[in-house]
């Protein structure tokens, strides 16, 4: 079969539109592009680091002003989970509470000297008590769920579900030059990022993952190949360089390559996708109702945090929106969570990066302290979180309720009541998140939210 020797117009197609045709070739074998050519190879190129959310604009190219100090975990138990049987168990009821939980079987913290407690099938994670802190008694001013997912998520509350600011996870994206600044996965709340940021970020989401896998080399060949055609292109780039000088849309390409090149040569591809191996710490002592899904969500979460590929990750849990066999319906749900959160922690911890990895696991709002008529509890606007790892002061808990379940005021640096402290809310919690891992000056930026002492505490 005689092999037809590609045109001159066709290899410089296939370095300008990323086709490859099939051929394999030099660059002696191919002129000089045009300008006009290399400006549209420039835009082939930074569109695959564009889609694969892995180069940013130039005004994002500088070192960040504000560098994450720490890796976010946003964990989302999306529908209003039970604060019950979550992160306020209580021991009695002055007020009609029905205790369809177990007191009894609520777990104490690990290392804690608070008589206080966690839900009754969060065994696995009451065990990492040292490295949590436990919010009670966050005021959600909602029982709408978009509502209170929002302010969780932003730290604004609107019943409307308009709000002009950005997610806590896209605003410490933003300030991120790691491979992959932000990743949404099965369950994650959507970043919002088009909402007043300094440094613009885009979202890679689970449901593309196949197709930025794809845009890497899967063989020895491909890489040689794909190598090639970025030699050549910066090759171009100098000799075009001489010719009009130096312009921003070719520096912006010739940063592009060396981003590009250096993903290809360090195989991130293959760090996207999951191995048997990758799943085998969490299939271990699991739960017989262990959800697959989920479990590669939090098993690939681990994975990109253990090769720092990501800043940020969006990730959840789901069917909380429960108004009937409460305890039937949470029972697998929990148990299923406590084992993977549990794991991941512990792998992040013989790996020494839980210091490093702040965990956040929140929720729409809580549930209604009287049981209704189907055995179900109904919304309730006081919430609860859980804050893992980040190198915080752990074995705490921080915010109170009272006996009906509402949010006392509490002191700002020690966490208990105090009538004439401040209201907790998301406000304060994604406050002391910023402050955390973007540090206290950024806090100017976002003036709407407040860091408190007692959520930002660290280990000594």
């Amino acid at each position: 079969m005689k092999i037809r020797k590609p045109s001159q117009e066709e290899l410089k197609s296939s370095i300008i539109t990323g086709t490859g045709h099939g051929h394999i070739c030099h660059p002696s074998q191919i002129e000089d592009l045009t300008r006009r050519e290399m400006l549209l190879g420039g835009t082939y190129l930074t569109g695959f680091a564009l889609v694969s959310q892995m180069f940013k604009a130039t005004p994002a190219m500088a070192a960040p002003t504000f560098p994450p100090a720490k890796r976010l975990v946003w964990i989302n138990m999306s529908g209003g989970w039970d604060i019950l049987e979550s992160t306020d168990p209580k021991s009695r009821s002055t007020s009609g509470i029905d205790m369809m939980y177990d007191w009894n079987a609520a777990h104490a913290l690990t290392g804690s000297a608070s008589q206080d407690k966690v839900g009754r099938w969060l065994g696995r994670m009451a065990a990492h008590g040292p490295d949590m802190v436990v919010v009670r008694g966050m005021n959600m001013g909602t029982t709408s769920h978009m509502a209170g997912s929002i302010y969780m998520d932003t730290g604004v509350l609107s019943n409307t579900g308009t709000v002009n600011a950005a997610s806590i996870p896209a605003i410490v994206a933003s300030e991120s030059s790691a491979t992959i600044p932000i990743i949404q996965l099965n369950g994650g709340s959507d970043p919002r990022t088009d909402r007043g940021l300094l440094s613009p970020v885009s979202v890679v989401r689970a449901q593309n993952l196949d197709l930025y896998r794809a845009m890497y080399p899967q063989s020895k060949d491909q890489l040689a190949q794909k190598l090639m055609i970025l030699d050549h292109l910066q090759s171009s780039i100098a000799r075009v360089e001489g010719r009009t000088g130096v312009t921003d849309r070719l520096t912006d390409v010739e940063t592009a390559q060396e981003k590009i090149r250096v993903q290809f040569t360090d195989q991130v591809g293959s760090k996207l996708a999951l191995t048997d191996s990758d799943r085998a710490a969490f299939n271990v002592n699991a739960p017989a109702n262990m959800n697959g899904g989920q479990r590669d969500a939090f098993a690939l979460s681990l994975k990109l945090l253990k090769n720092n590929l990501v800043t940020c990750l969006n990730l959840g849990v789901g069917g909380f929106d429960t108004h009937a066999n409460q305890e039937r319906q949470m029972m697998p749900i929990m148990d299923n969570f406590d084992h993977l959160l549990a794991t991941f922690v512990s792998e992040l911890k013989a790996a020494n990066q839980l210091d490093n990895t702040l965990i956040i696991v929140y929720s729409d709002f809580g549930r209604t302290p009287k049981v209704n008529n189907s055995a179900g509890r109904d919304h309730w606007p006081v919430g609860g979180a859980l804050m893992v790892g980040g190198g915080i002061d752990g074995g705490r808990f921080v915010g109170v309720t009272d006996d009906d379940l509402r949010g006392l005021n509490i002191n700002a640096t020690t966490g208990a009541a105090d009538a004439a402290g401040l209201n907790l809310n998301p406000t304060h919690l994604g406050g002391s998140i910023l402050n955390l891992t973007l540090g206290a000056g950024y806090m100017q930026y976002r003036t709407y939210l407040e860091a408190i002492p007692a959520l930002t505490k660290l280990k000594v």
